[in-house]
């Protein structure tokens, strides 16, 4: 995969034990004995958190039975043990592959290739839950200890993981930035980032703390450096798990991102005197969170929040730079409204705003037929194109496919945006996946009929191409995930007489 990590060199290893050497030997013996106790109470040494670490992270192998993208048959990730008696494996959500059927082969430390299960997928995150048997973990393995820590900058940090396919592989670095937002996924994130370089197959790899206990989930980045997902993003899901229970995850219905305290006040969209009580507060950041839009989909007639809006408060709590913090209150209000403070054009404004659940449900159903893969709205549609509607979508095609002109128009040259809704099939209308096969049922012995469509794009017009194909060799499958047995469900549908 694209979006992987790994960290710093050796050699900036060696740096920092040698100047922690050379500054324990001008001290007093008995000073010197004090701090190395106190450092190794705090650390473990190089040695046992590599020893440690290799125990709990396993590598990922992905076989793909069914994909939006039909050329991408197979990859390798990272991941790490978070629970052994729930057989409990968090890697992130595009190594467990997103509107994909895939198959999963998880490597332990010591060699050990055991079957694994999706076990859950965030709808909001970068993150996603394996399982395997428990029985099938080895003895040698162990699950790593999530940290409670907060992060902060100049925190020495380890990564373990698939780097390039080297197995295991180790790398060092130091957090630079802990409120980065990368957009890979359409709804924010707090990320924080490290130095360090960029590699395939460290996707889902653990960063760790000194201690080896696990602060972030490695996703993406830079050449010269990584990006992380705060592992209390995670936390609260592998606890539900622990507990035989299904997470929810809720969302407010607006999009955030990060700007400058004193370009706001320049702009008056501050006072001076908020600006004082955000230094007194957050002295150690100049970043901090406005409304970038309120998302039709999502309650956008429902409230009078706008655009540029400065999020001052959420339930009375003093937000600052903390979007994680919104996360944790949304969620703790299950689906409730909740109350926000904002400044607009440097009035104080007092709103109620609605939250929704976000469900994978879109995700865990999909439809192939005649090369293509067909499925539901996704929620990233619902945020990047407003749609409030279930409608029925492509993304992508194999060549030769009879659905190659919806996907590439006029051979792809006018293709601003990847995908379009199915509007009808030889003129019957298609709301959902069900609507699509009992149109497959009907022109599947035909070699031509007539697709609408709406591209997805900046000026979204309904248009309508005749489809050519060959009926024999248009197969037709159902995929359907099975929540409880945890595995896809294939319906094969009757093309042939």
């Amino acid at each position: 995969m694209n979006r992987v990590i790994c960290g710093l060199t050796s050699l900036v290893a060696l740096v920092g034990v040698s100047s922690v050497s050379e500054s324990l030997s001008t001290q007093a013996p008995e000073v010197k004995k004090e701090k190395l106790e106190e450092k190794k109470a705090t650390h473990l040494d190089q040695r046992a958190l590599f020893d440690k670490t290799r125990r709990g992270v396993v590598t990922i192998k992905v076989s793909v039975v069914l994909s939006r993208d039909p050329y991408t048959k197979q990859w390798s990730g990272t991941g790490f043990i978070a629970d052994k008696e729930k057989g409990l494996i968090v890697t992130n959500a595009h190594v467990a592959g997103e509107l994909s059927v895939c198959s999963y082969e998880v490597k332990f430390g010591n060699g050990k290739k055991v079957e694994a299960k999706l076990e859950y997928l965030d709808p909001s995150y970068d993150f996603a839950i394996l399982s395997v048997n428990p029985k099938d973990i080895p003895q040698y393995a162990m699950p790593l200890k999530i940290s409670d820590e907060k992060l902060s900058i100049n925190t020495e940090i380890y990564s373990m993981g698939n780097s390039a396919n080297n197995e295991f592989s180790t790398y060092k670095g130091y957090i630079f930035d802990i409120e980065s937002i990368l957009w890979l996924k359409p709804i924010a994130e707090q990320s924080f980032q490290f130095s360090g370089l960029t590699v395939p197959g460290a996707s889902g790899s653990p960063v760790l703390n000194t201690k080896g206990e696990v602060v972030g989930l490695l996703y993406g980045g830079k050449f010269v450096s990584g990006a992380a997902l705060p592992i209390s993003y995670v936390k609260p899901v592998i606890e539900t798990l622990i507990d035989g229970k299904k997470f929810h995850r809720y969302f407010c219905g607006f999009t955030i991102n990060y700007g400058s305290v004193q370009d706001f006040i320049a702009n008056e969209g501050l006072t001076e005197e908020a600006q004082k009580q955000y230094e007194e507060k957050f002295p150690d950041t100049d970043k901090i969170l406005y409304v970038t839009r309120k998302l039709s989909a999502y309650g956008a007639a429902d409230n009078k929040l706008e655009a540029g809006d400065i999020i001052w408060e959420i339930e009375g709590e003093m937000i600052g730079p903390r979007l994680r913090r919104i996360d944790e209150i949304v969620q703790s209000k299950k689906g409730k409204s909740i109350n926000l403070t904002v400044y607009r054009k440097g009035k104080k404004k007092e709103l109620e705003m609605p939250t929704f659940e976000l469900t994978n449900s879109s995700k865990m159903k999909m439809l192939s037929f005649a090369g293509a893969i067909f499925y539901e709205t996704p929620n990233e549609y619902k945020i990047c194109f407003g749609k409030s509607s279930t409608g029925v979508y492509l993304s992508d095609c194999e060549s030769g496919s009879a659905f190659s002109d919806v996907c590439y128009p006029n051979g792809g040259a006018d293709m601003i945006s990847a995908g379009a809704q199915i509007v009808s099939i030889d003129g019957k209308d298609i709301s959902n996946l069900d609507d699509l096969e009992e149109s497959i049922l009907k022109v599947c012995k035909k070699k031509v009929f007539t697709v609408r469509y709406i591209r997805n794009c900046s000026d979204p017009q309904i248009s309508e191409v005749t489809v050519k194909h060959t009926p024999e060799f248009a197969e037709a499958r159902l995929y359907t995930f099975n929540n409880d047995k945890k595995r896809w469900d294939v319906k094969d549908i009757k093309t042939q007489g």
